[in-house]
């Protein structure tokens, strides 16, 4: 990941050797041998990473109001829940697929709109692990285009595309001329599923003011406006790692009161507003499965 800016790159490190290593080392011994190593790392990373731990003890300090105390020991939790949710990545990527399990008990909110006509917008965020859902739950009914960000490794672009391909998932990546959005799009008209994450500002400017927790942050006005622009309905999807082989899905609808008379701008605002919302009631229950590792907040 790169913690320099508010510019999230959404890239995995270690690089093509690392990543293969990684897969060989889980193939023969298991995740948890990762997590180990992992534990031994985090100092490095406490230390070194000034900006990205400082970040994150804002976070706890200005959202959750903890002393300078908690909020370190929370930052230090939080980096090895982060460790974990990123080598399960790899532990899936080894072939351990079936021993991971998925528990919801909203999911058949995604199944009722999954069986209706029409597209829709399934937000995620940077809570627990969204992308697991991908390499772990699977529908044929309608094709999922899930727009990613950064220039990873062959590794992981070889790794996602094969854990994707078998769950009816394509991969849309962010392109400087952003004809990603016409992709996107085209995926609704034909009444497909488009999935984007919806609490990091990627260089733009269109974004509301939203409260957060007991502070105020900027949220992305473009995941909303893109599906108000549709009219078509909008879920936001928080994975939590709950065991080591197992993760919690809460599926939650993004509505609001009289959005439909409201025009396409506003519209859009009041579910980027509403969304906030619900990533503030899951991050108040699980604070330290939030991976802000970025000045986010405004003062």
């Amino acid at each position: 990941m790169d913690v320099k800016s508010n510019k999230w790159k959404g890239t995995t490190g270690g690089g093509n050797f690392g990543q293969k290593s990684l897969i060989f080392l889980f193939r023969h011994f298991g995740v948890r041998v990762g997590y180990f190593f992992m534990y031994i790392s985090i100092p490095f990373y406490l230390i070194f990473g000034r900006k990205a731990r400082k970040a994150s003890c804002k976070y706890f300090r200005q959202v959750h109001h903890y002393g300078k105390v908690k909020a370190f020991f929370s930052t230090w939790t939080t980096y090895n829940n982060f460790g974990k949710v990123m080598l399960d990545r790899f532990a899936i990527f080894s072939g351990q697929r079936n021993r991971f399990t998925v528990e919801s008990q909203s999911m058949e909110i995604f199944n009722n709109l999954v069986a209706q006509p029409g597209g829709f917008v399934m937000l995620g965020s940077h809570t627990g692990n969204f992308e697991i859902c991908g390499y772990l739950l699977s529908q044929n009914i309608k094709k999922i285009y899930a727009l990613v960000f950064g220039g990873e490794s062959e590794v992981m672009k070889q790794q996602r595309f094969a854990q994707f391909d078998q769950n009816n998932v394509e991969m849309v990546a962010v392109k400087d001329d952003m004809s990603h959005l016409f992709t996107l799009n085209q995926a609704l008209e034909n009444g497909d599923i488009i999935t984007m994450p919806a609490d990091r500002i990627f260089g733009s400017s269109k974004s509301v003011r939203c409260n957060f927790g007991y502070a105020k942050a900027d949220f992305p006005v473009g995941p909303f406006a893109v599906a108000a622009l549709r009219n078509v309905p909008v879920i936001a999807v928080f994975v939590f790692k709950t065991a080591t082989y197992r993760y919690n899905v809460i599926v939650e609808k993004v509505e609001c009161e009289n959005a439909d008379n409201l025009p396409t701008k506003k519209r859009a605002e009041a579910m980027a507003i509403r969304f906030a919302q619900l990533l503030e009631r899951q991050v108040l229950s699980n604070p330290t499965q939030w991976f802000n590792f970025y000045d986010f907040f405004v003062e």
